[in-house]
């Protein structure tokens, strides 16, 4: 399977560590040269033979010593909690949930976007490749901020607007709710729950509004869609399609490509965690030729689908495209978009 990948974040390794000498190498290679200076200088043997013993006793202190204290370094950090067979404990609910969250923004969400996050949710998304400059950090330390406890709602307004999505946890996720009412994934569950949130800029109630509206226009045009003899579509999908659970830029660009050849929609997906098909639409579908054309025909009407749908620009850049492989070995095409769906396309109304 040929695939693009448009904006997805790079794995980077770590740097090994220089092998550095131990302290007792450190220590006995000092004590040599200290002993083989000094006792050349020392006229009276018995003078040479205590300042010896006494450079030995002071050298032994200082390995003792040494080794106390990396062992309380060591015993500060505290190893990773035990089960009682001996094996590690399993993460806790909390960081399941910040490393689901993470991983679902760095594959999904727009890499144009910046980001509203709790200092550890920052360093979670940090991990997971998504580059600073796109974090908002959210303090953690101040009255009624978000992550903090008692999380006001005139600080959630402020991250609302500071960022293009915002993931939450603990106390500001119901603050967060209020001013960023869109859902765009959820993890976990109870006070372990992450949520992923598009941020409001215009206030809860017009981002609601729009919400409302566009989910009117992609049940228009997902029927308008059906009724196209260029479009075949199984029951499942014209059920996603009536009910405007298909993102408005995969119905723009379905009519786009059967504008020029005729598709099979093989399936829609691209399902948000958490969050029902209505809230976050379906961003990824995937096409095939409609007469089944295989062998240099069909390869010809895929590779210029794909040459069209690569050149889009703007809202209609696919973040993911390329060829597949289905069952029964004909060729078909995916196109997956990064959330947050914009609103308002298909009204031309976008916010």
């Amino acid at each position: 399977m040929e695939m693009e990948f448009a904006g997805t974040p790079r794995q980077t390794g770590q740097a090994g560590r220089p092998d550095v000498p131990s302290w007792g190498r450190v220590l006995a290679t000092t004590i040599s040269l200290w002993t083989s200076r000094r006792l050349s200088r020392l006229r009276r043997p018995r003078s040479a033979l205590i300042a010896a013993i006494c450079v030995l006793a002071v050298a032994a202190a200082a390995v003792v010593a040494v080794r106390l204290a990396g062992t309380s370094s060591r015993a500060a950090d505290g190893p990773p909690a035990a089960s009682p067979h001996g094996a590690p404990a399993p993460p806790a609910a909390s960081e399941v949930a910040r490393a689901q969250a993470a991983a679902w923004i760095a594959a999904q969400v727009n890499s144009n976007t910046t980001i509203a996050c709790e200092p550890v949710l920052c360093t979670a998304l940090g991990v997971r490749g998504v580059a600073s400059t796109r974090l908002v950090p959210l303090s953690d330390s101040a009255p009624g901020a978000p992550g903090a406890p008692g999380a006001s709602s005139a600080s959630a307004a402020s991250a609302a607007t500071t960022a293009d999505v915002i993931v939450a946890s603990g106390s500001a996720r119901a603050a967060l709710g209020r001013e960023a009412p869109g859902l765009l994934a959820s993890f976990g569950s109870g006070d372990n729950a992450v949520d992923v949130r598009a941020a409001a800029p215009g206030g809860a109630a017009a981002y609601q509004a729009a919400v409302k509206a566009d989910l009117a226009a992609r049940q228009s045009g997902g029927g308008q869609l059906l009724k196209s003899k260029r479009i075949q579509v199984g029951a499942q999908g014209a059920a996603q399609l009536q009910a405007g659970q298909v993102d408005s830029r995969l119905l723009i660009m379905l009519a786009m490509l059967a504008s020029q050849h005729p598709w099979r929609v093989v399936a829609f997906g691209g399902a948000s965690p958490g969050v029902p098909a209505a809230g976050a639409p379906l961003r990824q579908v995937t096409i095939a030729d409609a007469n089944g054309r295989a062998g240099p025909a069909g390869a010809a009407d895929l590779a210029r689908a794909l040459a069209m749908v690569r050149a889009q620009q703007g809202p209609y850049q696919p973040a993911h495209v390329g060829t597949v492989r289905l069952n029964g070995g004909q060729q078909g095409l995916s196109i997956d978009f990064a959330a947050p769906a914009p609103l308002g396309l298909l009204s031309g109304d976008v916010p």
